[in-house]
């Protein structure tokens, strides 16, 4: 019976090439398949984040108006001081960030300002390069690289070390223009308490320069008027959108962000993430377009970041988020909301506002229901 017995060879182990290739190419497609569910369930997380940061600072700057009868300026500068000329940025005093940081539940930091010098002033130095988590948009990959005035010769009085951010007061839907610069359109220039375009109803937002109003004052109500937007930051070191503790248009506050009929003025910095080639007025625009790749600003407008120079200096700002199709708003009763880049931002009549326009303006009389935008 032994003598039937015999000794085979074993079956043969592993895989083959071909079975390898269709193994590896099955999971190639299955990662295309699943890495957009992956991406879009890692910016839907990002972006509740951003929500959750704005309701901290809708909160604090609520506290802040229950104790003072009024929300913090969104920019401050001594008076005489002009903040739209290059020469003068590195007077500016405290914004409306510093100014909620005890509400915030950050005194430490706030006791660290020397509010009796400018906040560019060396002194100010450690505090304003404090990064804080809830100024910051997870969305945004370049609030991560300090500010650096020193890198360019118009943002020198500025000094170095300044911290990103991603949230700004809403202030003007006109421009952050001092009188000496505002000859040509003076209906809407609103650089202080005295500007025609500070105390016009379809224009004025809520946290102006030097200036505030109140929950009485704000007579579209708490639930119609935007409080706080979202913004990037900037794309270069000297780029100063996107920095939490400066004052001024482009560093912390929305100003000039719409599209006004009531007068004459059309603004090329209307609704959230503008594209006009000079939308945001923003200091050393030249440079910052030359640094990242044309003088003509082109590679600016694919990056979702034009810039203009013009004659001004950090004067014009509008909202803008690494978010696809829109960006995040608190209003000025703490809820938050998205706002889609397909807002009205150009009205249809003649004379009339837009669904953005009315939003922004705290006073102009036409409170709008949640199902028009």
């Amino acid at each position: 019976m032994t003598d039937d017995l015999r000794k085979t060879d074993p079956a043969p182990c592993g895989f083959t090439i071909i079975e390898l290739l269709v193994v590896v190419t099955i999971l190639g497609i299955l990662i295309a398949l699943l890495l957009p569910a992956v991406q879009a369930a890692r910016e839907t997380a990002r972006r509740m984040q951003c929500q959750n940061n704005l309701r901290q600072l809708g909160l604090a700057l609520t506290g802040y108006e229950i104790q003072w009868s009024l929300f913090p300026p969104s920019s401050c500068w001594p008076s005489g001081v002009d903040p739209n000329d290059a020469g003068q940025l590195g007077n500016l005093q405290a914004n409306w960030a510093i100014l909620i940081l005890p509400f915030l539940d950050q005194q430490t930091l706030y006791g660290r300002f020397d509010l009796s010098r400018p906040i560019p002033d060396a002194a100010n130095a450690t505090a304003r390069s404090q990064t804080l988590a809830v100024m910051l948009c997870p969305s945004d990959a370049y609030n991560a690289r300090p500010f650096q005035g020193s890198q360019s010769v118009q943002t020198a009085a500025l000094g170095d070390g300044w911290a990103r951010g991603n949230y700004a007061a809403n202030a003007s839907l006109g421009q952050m223009w001092h009188t000496s610069n505002a000859a040509s359109s003076p209906w809407y220039w609103a650089a202080l308490p005295s500007s025609p375009g500070w105390n016009n109803p379809n224009l004025r937002g809520v946290m102006g320069a030097n200036v505030s109003i109140g929950l009485p004052q704000m007579t579209d109500g708490a639930s119609n008027t935007v409080l706080v937007g979202e913004i990037r930051a900037g794309v270069t070191d000297f780029d100063a959108r996107g920095v939490w503790a400066m004052s001024g248009a482009c560093p912390s506050a929305l100003w000039g962000h719409g599209g006004i009929t009531g007068g004459t003025y059309l603004g090329d910095d209307y609704g959230p993430n503008c594209s006009d080639p000079k939308a945001d007025d923003v200091v050393a625009c030249s440079a910052i377009r030359t640094t990242v790749g044309t003088s003509d600003g082109d590679a600016l407008v694919r990056e979702g970041m034009p810039c203009y120079d013009g004659d001004y200096a950090n004067t014009q700002q509008t909202a803008r988020s690494m978010h696809p199709g829109g960006v995040n708003v608190c209003l000025a009763d703490g809820s938050v909301h998205w706002l889609s880049d397909a807002i009205e931002v150009r009205p249809s009549t003649a004379g009339a506002l837009s669904v953005w326009d009315r939003l922004m303006a705290s006073a102009d009389g036409l409170p709008i229901a949640a199902d028009q935008w």
